[in-house]
């Protein structure tokens, strides 16, 4: 694979940055995280660095050469992510609940597939007109998508900040999934936290992706982006992916997908190619807890009288073996 690669971080006018960004590199594949942790709940910056650990955790724990599944890889690795942030926070005396946005890309042979939660977007670009980027979980998003305000009456509103959907929260979190996407060449993933693209229209973000040095450009955008918002500045992060390759000759991986999953249905689905064997649950890095194994939803239970379930799906390496679910 053929590519050009770039991530930043500033931490804007805030007293500290609870973004984080994470990539990790094999052969065929890239993976890109971007984790907003949310400033109103304590541990934000806690959440979206245990998100971003366990992302990248997991993708280098896959040995087969192609993840067969990449939708499904990304959706449970939010989801197990998810049980990690919130047995944290239960651990901390007092306990407290952090939590994070996120948005993931997987680019794996020339196609590129993502989920998100909350309002961390990715912008697909392609001969510098924007394809497709990610619709946010918040009340603005719902708001713009009605009809009731433009894309740049979400950057004023009120309840800009309000956001529906988290990692870490009282609920595991519903995922949005983007759709398997060949990439040509040229092709450019900006993957980003709010305080990037509330500074800039979708317009003026192409503008720093059309340059010759990504690195030098993702950087310049961000110190851009500082320099505009001023006091007003969130944290911004960014990471950005250009395909710098032929389209791939690959075949695809996916057929059409739902748009969202949650947990229970990823469950399902996971069941249905589950096979039960005992995998000794590896050791977690710090600052992250090592949570007592958690149980496997209700209707395996029953189907296994009480026994727990180490499910799998082969396709992902036992990667579900090795993480069991939370009821």
């Amino acid at each position: 694979m053929k590519y050009e690669l770039a991530h930043y971080s500033l931490q804007g006018a805030r007293r500290s940055n609870q973004d984080r960004v994470a990539v990790a590199e094999r052969e065929n594949a890239v993976l890109m995280v971007v984790a907003d942790g949310l400033g109103g709940h304590k541990g934000g910056a806690i959440a979206a660095e245990l998100m971003t650990q366990w992302a990248v955790r997991a993708f280098r724990n896959i040995k087969q050469p192609v993840i067969s599944q990449p939708s499904a890889f990304l959706a449970f690795t939010i989801l197990q992510a998810h049980d990690q942030i919130t047995a944290y926070g239960q651990e901390q005396h007092p306990p407290i609940k952090p939590r994070t946005t996120c948005v993931l890309s997987l680019v794996q042979n020339g196609y590129a597939y993502w989920a998100h939660v909350g309002d961390s977007r990715l912008y697909h670009y392609r001969e510098n007109r924007l394809l497709k980027r990610t619709v946010d979980h918040s009340t603005i998003e719902r708001l713009h998508q009605s009809g009731v305000i433009s894309e740049d009456e979400m950057l004023t509103h009120p309840q800009k900040s309000a956001i529906l959907k988290c990692v870490g929260g009282p609920k595991p979190p519903t995922i949005s999934l983007g759709e398997e996407a060949v990439l040509h060449t040229g092709d450019a993933l900006l993957l980003c936290s709010d305080g990037v693209w509330d500074a800039f229209s979708p317009e003026e973000l192409s503008v720093y992706l059309q340059r010759q040095s990504l690195d030098e450009s993702i950087e310049e955008l961000l110190h851009d982006a500082e320099a505009k918002m001023q006091d007003a500045c969130d944290n911004i992060s960014a990471v950005c992916f250009r395909w710098e390759d032929d389209i791939t000759d690959s075949p695809p991986l996916q057929s059409k997908l739902d748009a969202t999953v949650d947990w229970q249905t990823l469950w399902e689905k996971a069941n249905n190619k589950a096979i039960t064997q005992n995998t000794r649950k590896p050791a977690t890095h710090a600052p992250q807890p090592s949570p007592s194994p958690s149980p496997s939803p209700k209707n395996v239970e029953e189907k296994t009288d009480k026994k727990q379930i180490k499910s799998t799906i082969e396709e992902l390496e036992n990667y579900l073996a090795r993480f069991p679910r939370k009821q």
